[in-house]
């Protein structure tokens, strides 16, 4: 253990003799918003109205898929205009053989046929940006970016109220979008810099033409957009948004005699009410009441046949505002689990013969709020607060009912915190959460009273961004009755009632419990063909996130090393091709080895596809 930790300190003591000599000193490409003097343009994707007429159109995209860094296929140009409270992007995607352009139907979010898009990093973070897509037949895509040391990903969960409509031209197609400034967030300034990306995908060649230079092997990817100017004078919008609803529903099933809750219909009413306000330009005020879970889609059906609780997906739109400044992850693991909070009730009754019980299938939220937001600084905050209902069940027993509490009374926090130094290329925070249930009933003292997690975090990459370093610990503590930590020691994440281990011990009488974990990664992720990694990581056997996190597996202690060598450039008849070997080792903290192994994983794609 001592030995793998001494590699990993060592290899980023080597690779860092520049360690802070990280910026990015590449020659952005800029284009210049231009303000609109007369009436704004309506949005049905003709470029036609006269204020098209004014600004200049840009191009000179360059081929990412299949042959970086080489001229497109078919030309792309874009223009980009602004007034006091919205952003209007122009797209004429040129093409050859217009029969060919794939227009096809889709739901939102989903990338058909050919697409075109804008990503805008208006935190000018290098990190972080909300993108705006529209497809030829016209189908909207939006999704919020993050590029840190390692990765650059999307979530197409994130959803904005903006416009955009497409048309055919003889020889093109053309996409014109309408995006309030609302939807965007931004620092108080006279003049503002943005990040830029603009992109086309023409399907039938598998091709993606960008306006910049964003090469496969590049590490991230926010931090290579080009820049936005000229956008001056806008103010942030007073972004008050109040959206109350009710609603009915009626849920019919097969009737059951006997049973008073199950008549063969049940129906049920709600109100409620979320809310958006901007609190300042940079901070954002989210509420809700009695939110609607019928508002999102519905989790995937699951078949678990594993120890090991289902993770699910958030969806809810409160709890998405502002999701990338609230994440604190270490590896599966997961500080801030949003979907505990609302969950299904945490007791099931325990019926007798000829009983019947009413169970509520979610856990009300009585209020909530969340504060999140980014300054012109690079500091960026989340707060939240949320008070979820004390929840009965309803039993019918001998022609008589009677409510049994399933869920207490539960108050939620989370703080997270965050710093960029750098142009992003340091950031360094923090996380605290808190849970408390207030537990009267005797046959709720299986759930934990209070429980606390607090966590660190430093990244930092170097040498235009091919090499990073990541370093996080976290540490919990919990409290509740003798009967809640036995339940807690017990549980399959735990098992400390194991037989063949000695270094934890089942104790039937404790109170509280207190763990630690943390990881530290250093390696190179991309700028060239060669990439490796080398991570320990760790969590001990009392470490207990699933009061408000998600925690899959305690005391137990990973090393791993990868080695690969990628391709993304045509070679013959290969289109890409790469090669990845991996080592790892497990232990427990009793020192005995769990596993060790090793991997190898090849990928090949052809020309053809």
């Amino acid at each position: 253990m001592r030995k793998v930790i001494a590699i990993v300190i060592v290899l980023a003591i080597s690779m860092s003799s520049n360690l802070w000599s990280n910026q990015d000193n590449l020659e952005k490409k800029v284009h210049i918003a231009t303000r609109i003097r007369s009436l704004p343009p309506v949005i049905d994707g003709h470029l036609n109205d006269p204020c098209w007429q004014g600004g200049d159109w840009a191009g000179d995209f360059i081929q990412r898929e299949p042959r970086g860094g080489e001229s497109p296929s078919q030309n792309t140009i874009f223009k980009i205009l602004y007034d006091d409270k919205n952003l209007y992007l122009a797209i004429r995607a040129f093409d050859t053989e217009p029969e060919k352009i794939e227009r096809q139907l889709g739901r939102r979010d989903a990338f058909r046929g050919d697409v075109a898009g804008f990503a805008i990093d208006s935190y000018f973070d290098h990190r972080t940006a909300f993108e705006f897509t529209i497809t030829a037949a016209g189908a909207k895509i939006d999704m919020s970016h993050l590029s840190d040391g390692k990765r650059w990903s999307w979530d197409t969960n994130w959803d904005a109220v903006w416009h955009g409509k497409t048309a055919l031209e003889d020889s093109a197609w053309t996409a014109e979008m309408r995006v309030p400034f609302s939807q965007l967030r931004f620092g108080k300034k006279d003049e503002h810099i943005w990040g830029l990306l603009v992109f086309r995908i023409i399907y039938r060649k598998h091709e993606e033409d960008l306006w910049i230079d964003i090469p496969m092997d590049a590490q991230g990817g926010v931090h290579l957009f080009g820049e936005l100017h000229g956008i001056k004078g806008i103010k942030m919008p007073r972004r008050i948004e109040l959206l109350p609803y009710t609603v009915g529903k009626t849920n019919t099933f097969q009737k059951e005699e006997g049973n008073p809750f199950a008549t063969g219909r049940r129906s049920s009413m709600g109100v409620g009410l979320d809310g958006k306000i901007g609190v300042s330009s940079d901070f954002t005020l989210d509420l809700t009441m009695n939110p609607d879970f019928g508002q999102v889609e519905a989790d995937p059906s699951v078949i678990n046949l594993s120890a090991f609780e289902t993770f699910y997906v958030e969806k809810r739109p409160f709890f998405l505002e502002g999701k990338s400044i609230t994440d604190f992850r270490l590896g599966s693991d997961i500080l801030f689990y949003s979907r505990r909070i609302g969950h299904a009730p945490s007791y099931h009754p325990d019926l007798k013969y000829n009983e019947h019980v009413k169970m509520p299938e979610n856990t009300s939220i009585i209020s909530a709020l969340k504060l999140t937001g980014k300054t012109k600084n690079g500091l960026s905050i989340g707060i939240i607060e949320n008070i979820t209902a004390q929840e009965k069940a309803e039993i019918h027993s001998a022609g008589q009912y009677r409510d049994q509490t399933v869920e207490p009374l539960s108050n939620y926090f989370v703080g997270r915190i965050q710093k960029d130094y750098y142009e992003g290329n340091t950031t360094i925070g923090g996380i605290f959460t808190g849970t408390h249930r207030h537990i009267s009933a005797e046959h709720l003292q299986i759930l934990n009273q209070s429980a606390y997690s607090v966590g660190l975090d430093l990244s930092h990459q170097w040498s235009n961004r091919s090499y990073y370093l990541d370093i996080k610990t976290i540490s919990s503590h919990i409290r509740g009755t003798p009967q809640a930590l036995l339940s807690v020691q017990t549980a399959s994440r735990h098992y400390f009632q194991r037989p063949d281990v000695n270094h934890v011990t089942l104790d039937t009488n404790r109170t509280n419990l207190s763990g630690h974990g943390g990881s530290i990664e250093v390696g190179r992720g991309g700028n060239g063909n060669l990439r490796y990694s080398e991570s320990i990581s760790w969590r001990s056997p009392g470490l207990e996130l699933n009061d408000l996190g998600y925690l899959r597996m305690a005391d137990i202690i990973k090393q791993n090393t990868t080695v690969g060598y990628v391709v993304n450039k045509p070679i013959g008849i290969l289109r890409n091709y790469s090669l990845y070997l991996d080592q790892y080792t497990d232990w427990n903290f009793g020192g005995e080895n769990l596993l060790a192994g090793a991997s190898m994983k090849v990928e090949v794609q052809f020309t053809n596809n």
